[in-house]
């Protein structure tokens, strides 16, 4: 049995397929052409394995009751106001949910699936014919329909299952596997008969003789299987942990701090480097700033004595953030400007972005610019091998300007009346930034500032040359103005160049969970 789809909509068939976990966001657009295949042209999106011949036109009457509901959900929320524009083009767990719920409880009545995740020819007619398998109903074989364009690929809640295909971009072509109880495992195209023999050597198991096929559902030991060949799998990307917007001083950082350290006991073992972007204390204090010295010594205990990279945000130099200029505690800190990390292979450039610019806003200034570039060029000067570094910009003040939902009292207040913040917070002079970069070919930026996990990317050029600038902006570690808990992951393959990010969060001490993930092309 198989399913043709995008890629784009492989978070919402890893949703259909898996009984264990609740519905994520998903745009609305996105869901609207998902639904729109299956009811449009059933038999092309979907193969039967032989005896299972009406099940495309079963599934398309599905699909068309499922459109029909949001036709009427997009109707009755087209009539909020203009200022949650941005909100109604996504739909949320719970209306997805019920929307699909018809829908998941056909696709979710196979105790198996695969998922070819990739490009090329080769991988979707292997896809296919493991579709038509005589496999009495185990397997749904996910297919997407054509080679994904060449821009990264953004997932939000990310269901675990396609999750796991994700985080393995770097080995792609290949197939991710998963059982209805959560089990799930990444296995690569040119390894896919080993997994297939020993998962038809389990269906074939003389105990599962005699039973029919609408029987559907032999379990056997596939949870098994999977986890062993996951576990068995060899990892070869590096991990970077990005951390922002501390706030050290404030009531916030000091509720939250316990709670964040619990997590990083874990996180901080399994990567490679940690940064952080800024704002590390709420305001320039020797006192808060010995807070910061704190959590970063803890950091570089558990990471075997490599210290966190860390970049100053304009709290760190202006009182509270907006006025004045003191670089007492800045200096007590000892901020880099270009590091170069030989076990993750990355060269880190530190803006200082707080240079100039009224109340919030920043600057990075000509002779910085100047500086960077001179001590950037004479390390690659001096070690030919950085050239196949992954370099990466750390900056405090986000360079692609854009609103975000109210954060604090004063923030609610001002959008409440028509104000917006965001000219008292942007870096006035981002273009010299994108042209830097675009100089240098630097490709990824990593930023904070607005304590909102962000990943957008922008057609930038310079002189004739043009190329796409990537900017991942981590909201606030420590939960400044209430905000959830958060830190990013961006995983590094240095032989195929292939990077994944993913955010995560917490909100009033919950369970962390893994609110994006965006992978290269």
């Amino acid at each position: 049995m198989g399913a043709i789809f995008r890629l784009e909509h492989g978070n919402i068939m890893a949703y259909l397929t898996s009984r264990s976990f609740a519905a994520p966001r998903v745009r609305r657009q996105d869901l609207g052409e998902f639904l729109d295949v299956f009811v449009n042209n059933p038999e092309r999106y979907l193969i039967p394995e032989r005896g299972f011949e009406p099940w495309p036109d079963y599934v398309s009457e599905i699909a068309k009751r499922a459109r029909l509901k949001l036709d009427e959900f997009q109707a009755s929320s087209n009539q909020a106001s203009d200022s949650q524009s941005e909100r109604k083009k996504i739909v949320n767990g719970r209306v997805v949910e019920d929307l699909l719920s018809e829908l998941r409880s056909e696709f979710s009545y196979y105790p198996l699936y695969a998922l070819a995740v990739g490009e090329g020819s080769e991988l979707r007619q292997r896809a296919e014919l493991l579709a038509t398998l005589p496999l009495y109903g185990n397997l749904l074989v996910l297919i997407p329909e054509s080679d994904h364009e060449n821009r990264n690929l953004n997932v939000i809640d990310p269901v675990p299952s396609f999750s796991v295909g994700l985080h393995a971009a770097s080995e792609w072509p290949g197939f991710v596997f998963w059982t209805l109880n959560g089990a799930s495992c990444f296995c690569s195209i040119n390894a896919l008969e080993d997994l297939v023999s020993l998962l038809k050597r389990e269906i074939d198991n003389p105990r599962w003789r005699g039973r029919p096929w609408r029987d559907f559902g032999y379990p056997g030991n596939f949870d098994a299987i999977l986890k062993k060949w996951e576990n068995s799998r060899r990892k070869e990307s590096r991990r970077l942990l990005h951390l922002s917007d501390l706030h050290f001083g404030t009531d916030y950082a000091t509720e939250n701090q316990a709670f964040l350290n619990a997590e990083l006991r874990d996180v901080v073992k399994e990567v490679d480097r940690v940064v952080i972007t800024g704002d590390l204390f709420d305001t320039p204090d020797k006192h808060y700033a010995t807070q910061f010295t704190t959590f970063r010594d803890n950091i570089t205990y558990l990471s075997g004595g490599v210290e966190p990279i860390a970049i100053t945000g304009n709290h760190d130099q202006r009182m509270k953030g907006i006025w004045g200029k003191d670089y007492e505690q800045v200096a007590r800190i000892g901020p880099s400007r270009v590091e170069v990390d030989d076990n993750s292979k990355m060269i880190f450039i530190c803006f200082n972005s707080s240079e100039g610019g009224r109340l919030a806003q920043g600057t990075i200034s000509d002779t910085q610019f100047r500086s960077i570039g001179a001590e950037y060029r004479n390390l690659l000067s001096a070690r030919s091998e950085l050239k196949s570094y992954l370099p990466i910009v750390l900056v405090h003040h986000h360079p692609f300007s854009f609103e975000a939902e109210p954060e604090g009292w004063l923030e609610s207040v001002m959008n409440k009346i028509g104000f917006s913040l965001e000219p008292t917070l942007v870096l006035k002079n981002p273009e010299k930034l994108y042209e830097w970069c675009v100089d240098w070919d630097i490709k990824t930026i990593l930023h904070g500032h607005k304590h909102k996990a962000r990943y957008v990317e922008r057609d930038v050029s310079h002189v004739g040359k043009n190329m796409i600038l990537t900017a991942i902006g981590c909201g606030s570690s420590l939960g400044a103005e209430g905000s959830p808990v958060s830190y990013n992951l961006v995983e590094w393959e240095p032989v195929n160049q292939k990077w994944v990010a993913s955010f995560h969060e917490s909100t009033n001490g919950g369970a962390f969970r893994e609110l994006a993930v965006s992978v290269s092309p």
